[in-house]
């Protein structure tokens, strides 16, 4: 069995208590990190959300992935799983970010892929916001390219969303074959 939290990037988690003493900034989720490997934790999942959509949209939401890179950093054992949002992200730019913490971590990132739900921090973000099934079949273009570029070199695709062209990125991860991805779904896509 293996253990692990959402780090509190955001503050606390509860959206019915103000103030649960969990600070959205870098000193308390560094201190949070480490605390947590020196007893054991085994996995951190670091949450993206431009927006703090826990205690108000107002109120203090850390950057995932400089948050994880800096946390990869200041760490040795506990796995960092980013969540990262397709919609929000170029794969190619992505898997370049995401091999550079693994080896910034020795092996020790992981991707949370989530097809994005927010509507209206997308449109406050200035980010297009597609409908539910366009969205899963971004998701499912955008891990194509991402696992890709982490396996070959000179690797070209074109889809409906995204199009890449002898494209090249190294160094690639450490972790084989890739980063461990995780993904979930609130409903079946639907058929048609």
């Amino acid at each position: 069995m293996r253990y692990g939290y959402w780090m509190p990037v955001f503050g606390g988690w509860l959206r019915n208590v103000e103030d649960e003493n969990m600070r959205a900034d870098w000193d308390y989720v560094k201190t949070l990190a480490q605390r947590s490997e020196e007893l054991g934790y085994d996995l951190s999942l670091i949450a993206e959300l431009n927006l703090n959509d826990i205690k108000g949209e107002e109120a203090p939401s850390l950057d995932a992935w400089s948050t994880a890179a800096a946390l990869a950093a200041v760490t040795k054992k506990i796995e960092l799983m980013v969540a990262v949002r397709p919609t929000f992200h170029s794969p190619a730019l992505l898997a370049k970010q995401a091999a550079n913490i693994d080896h910034i971590s020795n092996g020790r990132l992981s991707l949370n892929v989530v097809s994005s739900w927010w509507q209206d921090e997308a449109k406050k973000y200035g980010v297009h916001f597609e409908q539910h099934d366009d969205r899963y079949a971004r998701t499912a273009e955008w891990l194509h390219v991402v696992d890709n570029l982490w396996k070959q070199d000179h690797f070209s695709f074109e889809g409906k969303f995204y199009k890449v062209t002898d494209s090249i990125l190294q160094p690639k991860p450490l972790s084989r074959p890739r980063p461990f991805l995780y993904a979930g779904a609130s409903r079946r896509r639907l058929k048609t």
